[in-house]
């Protein structure tokens, strides 16, 4: 009889997260979007990362740094010209859009906006929603994570055995 250790058997068979975020990066995206949305509006940002099938965050863009009115009426409305100097930072980084997320004053439901705006209207993108304007404690299992599918459809993304859908890599403190 063999036996596999499971460290062995992880290696194996499990797939990549959807999306895998480091924890120092997590933290500053969190702490960012509080302090932008102050717990009374909804704030937001651009996740990047290398370009390629998995989806691995290295650094933000917040909404409000490339439209500086981006915040200002309580819900998020980025400027469409604002968009080159997010694809210019793309281009000068080497690195592309990998997702992007908002906060909601209550839960991680898209609303009927989200759905019939996407940030990045190809199929494939993913887009997260964390409820509660971000407030601590946020819960990984709270969050709404969503891949667009085109022609303003949506799935929304759940962890799956052996898979799961967002994945904070690293200590969180």
């Amino acid at each position: 009889m063999t036996f596999w250790p499971l460290t062995s058997i992880c290696r194996l068979f499990v797939r990549q997260p959807e999306l895998s975020i480091p924890a120092s990066v997590w933290s500053e995206l969190l702490n960012g979007l509080r302090a932008r949305g102050r717990n009374v509006r909804e704030s937001g940002a651009f996740l990047l990362g290398p370009p390629g099938d998995h989806r691995q965050v290295s650094s933000i863009v917040f909404y409000d740094q490339i439209d500086p009115n981006a915040l200002d009426t309580g819900i998020i409305v980025i400027d469409g010209a604002c968009m080159a100097d997010l694809w210019a930072i793309c281009r000068r980084t080497r690195l592309a859009v990998v997702a992007d997320v908002h906060t909601h004053p209550g839960g991680a439901a898209q609303s009927e906006s989200d759905r019939r705006h996407p940030m990045i209207a190809e199929p494939g993108h993913i887009a997260i929603i964390i409820p509660n304007f971000a407030a601590e404690p946020v819960q990984l299992n709270a969050i709404g994570l969503y891949r667009y599918r085109g022609k303003f459809s949506w799935d929304r993304l759940t962890s799956r055995f052996l898979r799961p859908a967002l994945k904070i890599e690293g200590n969180r403190r």
